[in-house]
């Protein structure tokens, strides 16, 4: 088959910032449980190249893997190291929290976590902490050289002396911009698939399974961006968001607490929405809670403005830009379509039909048009790395240009539509713009095709829950209708 992918562009512009998506399969470092945008570094930096890793390249990944990526079973070998005096060196996700104590004389210290190894409460300069702020939010992954420390009461502590992170530094979007106007619509558009790790080129990949896919990446570039994914089992739902960056969070399936979502009550440190740019819970059809309402409450108010509070717990409520994905598996009929189309939750727990909860999401992303990801479907071009390529989304953020643009030049029929409806919308068309059009040159059938339409379908699923469910919203009509002005 003939390719059409322009392996020579992407390395033309991006250079450092790109990778032959061909050297993370046959590393064997995802298997590790090592998220792309660590493991695509790690090869970029210890074998360059490109094409599939040959045997020596293989050994010198697998040995630096032995000496730096401990597994959970090395925490006591770990320990004994450090007893005997020794430093010890690993690359691991590292967190640091300040624990406040209301009957301390003292000003706390700052706290080091490695999740990774159970280490918990481990000493770490106030100067580390300083110059790496994020490790105060999500943590950052990076080298951490530990050794065992005592304090002047003689207790042993284990010490972060030393860390060197390796995650992407901010992104220069000028330039980002500048590089995509180089790239047709449809150079682009795989380039930004490719990225995701999968093959643009793939058969089973058409025009519509691709925007819904590219759909994914909107709760990143977009901030406060909420949305659901219904798919059946092994479409990859929420492959991009384990390995794209680590201010994402993703959550599977289980009890889900207020304390893990909002506030911990005892620790008063602030929970997952709060320290994540994007938070995924992943499996809704088999989410629990203790008690709804004391999750369904507060979610619905930050869904709706972005700020929560939890009653008892916290009296100035928590801003935060944060975006929330559900995804949930979902029942098909012969026809690969939902076997309950009437109603799309009919799979999903009670507690997630409430009307007025759904109507502040910005859409159902139509998984069950995204075939199933199958071996031969990863990527296999030149691709940009996935940690440059997470932070180039998360730096979209920021920028307001797109959602003008999408309110300038989009026409809504009021008979027909709701504020939650517009805002929806504008949020997913301005989602795709910055995906798609970085640079903000296109045409009004470019915007209408590629942003406004799929973003009118994305909303089209809830309206027709709504309608279906609450005859409040049969006012308005079954059909949301939009145009381009």
């Amino acid at each position: 088959m003939t390719s059409n992918y322009n392996n020579d562009l992407v390395q033309q512009f991006f250079q450092i910032y790109s990778i032959d998506k061909k050297r993370l399969p046959s590393s064997g470092l995802t298997n590790l449980g090592i998220p792309s945008f660590v493991a695509e570094w790690l090869l970029d930096k210890k074998v360059p190249g490109n094409g599939i890793l040959n045997d020596l390249e293989l050994a010198i990944i697998n040995d630096f893997v032995q000496r730096a990526f401990p597994r959970k079973d090395d925490q006591e070998v770990i320990k004994f190291k450090l007893t005997q005096g020794q430093t010890h060196k690993l690359i691991a996700l590292l967190q640091v929290r300040i624990k406040l104590d209301s009957n301390s004389k003292q000003i706390p210290e700052p706290l080091a976590n490695i999740p990774l190894l159970n280490f918990s409460d481990c000493e770490i300069s106030t100067d580390i902490v300083e110059r790496y702020q994020k490790l105060l939010r999500q943590g950052v992954w990076g080298k951490i050289t530990l050794r065992l420390k005592s304090n002047m009461n003689n207790n042993f502590r284990v010490s972060v002396i030393d860390f060197d992170p390796f995650q992407s530094s901010e992104v220069d979007l000028q330039q980002y911009a500048q590089y995509r106007s180089q790239f047709t619509t449809e150079q682009w558009r795989d380039l930004m698939f490719c990225s995701m790790g999968f093959n643009p080129e793939h058969p089973n990949y058409n025009y519509r399974s691709k925007t819904w896919m590219l759909t994914r990446l909107i709760p990143l570039v977009e901030s406060n961006y909420h949305i659901m994914e219904l798919a059946p089992k092994g479409t990859g739902k929420s492959f991009v968001y384990e390995n794209i960056n680590n201010k994402v969070s993703v959550v599977s399936g289980g009890k889900i607490t207020p304390a893990k979502l909002f506030i911990d009550g005892q620790t008063k440190s602030v929970g997952l929405l709060g320290r994540y740019d994007v938070v995924v819970l992943d499996e809704i059809q088999s989410l629990t809670f203790d008690n709804p309402d004391e999750i369904i409450g507060p979610l619905k108010t930050y869904l709706a403005n972005g700020r929560y509070n939890r009653s008892g717990f916290s009296d100035i409520p928590i801003s935060s830009d944060c975006s929330l994905v559900l995804l949930g598996n979902i029942e098909l009929d012969g026809d690969q379509r939902p076997k309950h189309r009437y109603n799309l939750m009919n799979n999903l727990p009670k507690f997630l039909w409430e009307t007025a909860f759904l109507d502040r999401f910005s859409g159902i992303l139509p998984g069950w048009e995204i075939p199933k990801f199958q071996r031969d479907m990863i990527a296999n071009q030149i691709g940009l790395k996935m940690d440059f390529f997470g932070e180039a989304l998360l730096s979209l953020r920021r920028d307001n240009r797109f959602y003008q643009y999408a309110e300038q030049h989009t026409q809504f029929d009021h008979q027909t539509i709701t504020v939650r409806d517009e805002k929806a919308i504008l949020k997913t068309a301005s989602g795709f713009l910055k995906i798609l059009y970085p640079h903000l040159q296109l045409t009004l059938q470019d915007y209408q095709r590629d942003c406004l339409e799929p973003a009118r379908e994305i909303r089209q699923q809830i309206r027709n829950i709504l309608y279906n469910l609450d005859d409040e919203y049969k006012k308005y009509g079954k059909e949301i209708y939009v145009d381009v002005k």
